[in-house]
Formats: C-alpha cells, sequence, structure tokens
C-alpha cells in the first residue's frame, strides 16, 4: 500500500474513499472517486518564455484566436522549486454573457515524471480569481496512466502569472 503526504502533513492510503477525504481537501477532490494523491504549488511564470499572439488589441486577452504559451516554476509550500509548468492556450469560444473559454494543455514536469492536463477553462472567471478545473489526462514514469483533476487559481486581479494549483489524482 502507497502512503501520499499532502502539503498539510496529514497521510492517508489510496484505499480512502471520496466521501471521507473530500472534507479535508475541499473542492479540489469532487468528482474524484477514490482519491490517491493530492500535491498543492504555486505557480510563477518564467516571464522570460511568454509567448502571446493577439488577434485584437496587443496586450489584451479579448479575442477568439488570441492566445499563447509560457513556462513557469512551481513551489512548495516552503517557497523551493519543486517542478515546473510548460503551458499554451488559446481562446476559442464566447458565450452568450460575454465569457470567453480557453482550451488549454500543460506538461507538469516533477522529478519524478511529467503529468499532462488538456481542457477548457472559462478564461473570464479565471481573471476574476474564480477556481477553475483542468483534466489530468496521463503521464510518464510514476504518473504513467494518471488520472484527475487540476484546480488553478489566479491569486491578484491583473497578475495573470501567479496561480495556486492542486493536483488530486484518483486511484
Amino acid at each position: 500500500m502507497t502512503d501520499y503526504l499532502l502539503t498539510e502533513g496529514v497521510q492517508f492510503d489510496h484505499q480512502y474513499q471520496h466521501n471521507q477525504t473530500d472534507s479535508l481537501l475541499g473542492t479540489s477532490t469532487q468528482g474524484i472517486p477514490n482519491l490517491a494523491a493530492f500535491f498543492q504549488f504555486r505557480e510563477d511564470g518564467i516571464e522570460e518564455t511568454f509567448n502571446f499572439t493577439f488577434v485584437g488589441q496587443p496586450g489584451v486577452f479579448d479575442s477568439i484566436g488570441d492566445g499563447g504559451s509560457y513556462s513557469a516554476y512551481l513551489f512548495d509550500l516552503n517557497g523551493n522549486i519543486a517542478g515546473t509548468k510548460d503551458a499554451s492556450f488559446i481562446l476559442n469560444q464566447q458565450l452568450e454573457n460575454g465569457d470567453l473559454l480557453a482550451s488549454v494543455q500543460e506538461t507538469i514536469n516533477l522529478p519524478e515524471g511529467q503529468i499532462f492536463t488538456q481542457g477548457t477553462i472559462n478564461a473570464t472567471a479565471t481573471e476574476h480569481l474564480i477556481p477553475q478545473s483542468i483534466p489530468i489526462v496521463g503521464g510518464t514514469s510514476l504518473y504513467s496512466g494518471a488520472f484527475g483533476i487540476e484546480t488553478v487559481r489566479q491569486l491578484e486581479l491583473g497578475v495573470l502569472d501567479v496561480f495556486d494549483i492542486t493536483l488530486a489524482f484518483a486511484a
């Protein structure tokens, strides 16, 4: 039986059920019936890696087709670099209420392997500090066959490259 260490210092094993851990872990675990692992990081974009394309007004993500790619450092709770993330996104749909949706693909690079995410987020809600979920769709090495949910939350209005991220894996 493999034990995992939560960032809060609470240990649990892969046999715990969703309803036993959800009150501890909150909304990051919703929809994951058998939670196997849980990680938290602070993401901080590496500005020299920013590569953005703007269809409309330069510097403003407000048009279908706006997008880009970037790399970010992932910091643990002690402020140490725990890994990196390579991400790309493109605004691809506008809802009737004006919100913009973005397709997102990420590779999270950790010492034990890579984790892949792919999905759609509400970019407008993200900019209003509303957490968004992106499916974990696979990985390499230790994370081979991984699936679950990455929850991302922008920390400050107008600062688009600093997030809290949570990775919750299903057993």
